[in-house]
């Protein structure tokens, strides 16, 4: 099966179905899908890494375009996600290995409720657990946790999606909330299967004419296999 030749056919068929730019991030990315990567940029990449992009979404780049349709705002082009990263952690933040291999949980870490409203309330009412709370975020979002990692996708209100490059979860799909939410989170799968089940949904939707907001618990570890969300045993 032509993996990426399907994808290139049913996102056309999604920009056709979706002419009124309905769906979430349609009128941000508007189906436009870029072409090839540039070899050399990527090659390039991959000397800085030192190592190979896992292989879907490398695939993804040379076959089906270097910034695309896709989950929330749509993929990234590979120079502004790599700028990305230089510009903020500096190039030898490509060519470390990441150290992430479970979820980083900071309620979890300072004891807090379980539930987003009442750590929200929390923040606000008790100086020593924002302290705490202040304190990770400084400390997460720096090396080396930010080492080995490359941006993929925004989520919205500072929310996105990183794929690892190097370390033991090289090739996984993960989502940084550290601005505004609790931590780092894995999706527990690859980038190509991450896409493809966007993609699955955003066509049934739209044949349906589901529009409306999702409401999942964890939204942005939906299309992952993570057990945080409950759209993966709905999925099962």
């Amino acid at each position: 099966m032509d993996v990426m030749g399907d994808i290139t056919t049913r996102l056309r068929e999604l920009r056709a179905a979706d002419a009124d730019r309905r769906l979430f991030g349609a009128r941000s990315h508007d189906y436009r899908v870029g072409g090839p990567v540039d070899e050399a940029e990527l090659e390039e990449l991959e000397r800085r890494v030192g190592a190979r992009l896992p292989e879907g979404y490398r695939e993804f780049l040379t076959a089906v375009g270097d910034g695309a349709p896709g989950p929330y705002y749509g993929i990234l082009p590979l120079a502004e996600a790599t700028s990305r990263v230089t510009g903020t952690w500096g190039a030898e933040a490509l060519g470390a290995d990441s150290p992430l291999d479970s979820d980083v949980d900071f309620r979890h870490m300072l004891g807090g409720p379980g539930t987003w409203n009442r750590h929200v309330a929390r923040l606000g009412s008790d100086p020593s657990y924002a302290a705490g709370f202040e304190r990770l975020q400084a400390e997460y979002s720096g090396a080396p946790w930010a080492n080995g990692r490359l941006p993929v996708a925004d989520h919205g209100c500072g929310d996105w999606f990183f794929l690892v490059l190097r370390g033991p979860r090289r090739g996984s799909m993960w989502v940084d909330s550290l601005d505004s939410a609790t931590g780092l989170y894995c999706l527990e799968t690859d980038f190509l299967t991450w896409y493809v089940r966007w993609l699955d949904d955003a066509l049934e939707r739209t044949a349906s004419g589901d529009f409306g907001p999702v409401h999942d618990p964890h939204p942005t570890l939906r299309f992952g296999d993570s057990t945080r969300n409950p759209w993966t045993s709905r999925r099962r």
